[in-house]
This record gives structure tokens, sequence and C-alpha cells, in this order.
């Protein structure tokens, strides 16, 4: 079956990453792309658009010649992404269908990519912030302000590859938001924090989403003698110019780094410089999944490994 994303605003290279990371573990293949469209093939859509976070819309391409099979008595909707110049499709879409219009509460939606080459599509995937973040996230006994947020975890998730049943490791626990994203998902992880208020503050959260409290004190060097993990995710907390427990950033993120070269699985991680970008190419296969700008002295590179 052939999928159309539709990039999500700013975020087109972590979009792109994202479904590739999703058919890697669900199967299915990229087909092409344009600037703001994502063209791909696979047979567990449905596995896909439960997980995504970062595709604005995603649909099923209808061919030109192809029957739109609605009956009469179901309602539909039709909207248009139109670029300037070119007259609306939408009256030619509609003759090809039998239900009745209801733009408020239609049963099925149709959209169309009315630019150089028109693209038909029954929507299957709109993204709505209200259904990516769970509302338990305002009332969790736990927060800080360093903490990634729930989105970003999510889509970091998907790019790895990892899929339901399968475990991923967290070393750098802190709030817990990996885990709880992970959880979400049908993925089971495991955390390690060396602070003890953050591994109580994150199993706290764990415990508020009803999940097993699984952080435990350690230090992210345990991760080479850690078996069964299929992934390693994280968002390593050395900030600007800090000094952790009296280490500088540039040696723990060099022993992370060498650490995880030695590591098997998929890797996915943050950088909050270009400096580390350089370092991390030193010892790891990386690839630059995206950039999420913080704020104005904070920009996250989000980078793959395999």
């Amino acid at each position: 079956m052939e999928l159309v994303s539709e990039y999500l605003g700013g975020f087109r290279d972590i979009s792109r990453a994202e479904i590739s990371g999703l058919l890697e573990g669900y199967g299915g293949k990229i087909e092409g792309e344009t600037e703001k469209l994502l063209f791909f093939s696979t047979d567990n859509r449905d596995k896909i658009v439960s997980r995504v976070a970062f595709s604005k819309r995603i649909g099923r391409i209808i061919a030109q010649d192809e029957p739109i099979m609605i009956s009469k008595e179901q309602r539909y909707s039709i909207r248009e992404n139109r670029i300037p110049g070119r007259d609306s499709l939408i009256s030619t879409m509609a003759k090809r269908i039998n239900g009745k219009v209801d733009l408020d509460r239609p049963d099925v939606k149709f959209y169309i990519y009315n630019f150089s080459e028109p693209i038909f599509t029954e929507l299957i995937y709109e993204r709505k912030m209200g259904h990516l973040i769970d509302g338990r996230y305002r009332t969790k006994p736990m927060n800080h302000p360093s903490s990634i947020s729930p989105v970003l975890a999510r889509g970091m998730i998907n790019i790895s590859g990892i899929k339901e049943g399968e475990k991923f490791v967290d070393p750098f626990a802190g709030t817990g938001t990996f885990l709880i994203e992970g959880f979400r998902m049908g993925i089971n992880g495991y955390g390690i924090d060396r602070s003890w208020k953050m591994l109580e503050g994150g199993n706290l959260n764990l415990r508020h989403f009803n999940f097993p409290e699984v952080i435990a004190n350690g230090d992210f060097s345990e991760l080479e003698n850690m078996g069964g993990l299929s992934a390693v995710i994280t968002d390593p907390p050395y900030g600007r110019g800090a000094k952790v427990f009296s280490e500088s950033r540039e040696y723990l993120y060099t022993r992370l780094f060498s650490l995880l070269s030695r590591v098997r699985g998929s890797k996915v991680f943050c950088i909050p410089s270009v400096e580390l970008l350089k370092l991390a190419r030193e010892y790891l296969p990386i690839k630059l999944a995206g950039e999420i700008r913080v704020h104005s002295s904070l920009t996250r590179y989000v980078v793959h490994s395999k």
C-alpha cells in the first residue's frame, strides 16, 4: 500500500528519519520524496500511524482511475493544499464520490495535494497534540527544566526502529520520559540514573502513569554488560560548559561515545553542540536525524547510529 506523509513544518529531517525508523521496524520502504512530502509503502500502516509524532498528515494515495468506494449514506469531507495559480480540484474529486458532504463530522476524510502533479489521498492520520501528549503529564510528580519533551522522546524511539516486545535502555533516565513514551507504545524500557533524586522522581512519574518502576541507580558504563537490548535511546544531561560530578563535559562525552561504539543495536541520542557532533563521529558512524531548537542558547542535535 502506497502512502504519503506530509512533513511537519520545520522538522523535515526528523520527520523523514522517524518514518524511516518505523519502516525498518515494521517493514516497508521509502519510494520517493519532494520538498514537502515523503512517499512510502508498507503492509503495516496502522502500526506506523499509531506511533508517528513528526508527520503533519498521512494519507493513502488514490490512483486517478481508482473507484472511491464509500456508500451513499456515508459522510465525507475534502480539503486541499493548493499552490498559487492552480484551480481547485475539490469539485473534480467530489464527482467521484457517492456519499454526502459533511465538513464537521465526516466518516471519511479526503485530502488533495494540488501541486504541480496533484495527489489525491484518503486521510488516515492528522497530527493533533491532544492525542500525542498524555494528559497525565500535566500532573506528574517530578519535573525538571532540562527534561526532554514527550513528543521528541516518542520520535526518537521511533527513529531507533524498535518495536513492541523489544527492550531499550535510557542510561540517563532522569524524569523517565523516554520510558513513559516507550511503555505507551508497548515497548519495554529500563533506566539508569546516577542521581538518587532523579531516580526517585523518575520512578514516581512511572508509577503516576501506572507503569513499572524500572529506573535503577548506576552509571552509564553498565551498558557494556547489559544483554537483550535492541536500542539505547537517551538525552545526556550535560549542558554547555557544565561539570557533572567534577568531570568535564568533553571527558564525559568521550567516555559515552567510546562505550556506545562497543554496544550492539540501534543508538539514538541528543548532542548539544556541533563540536560534540564532530567528537561523536570519531567513535561512531552517525547520521544527523534532525535539529531541535530548545531556546536561544540550546539546540539539540538528534543523531542515530547502528
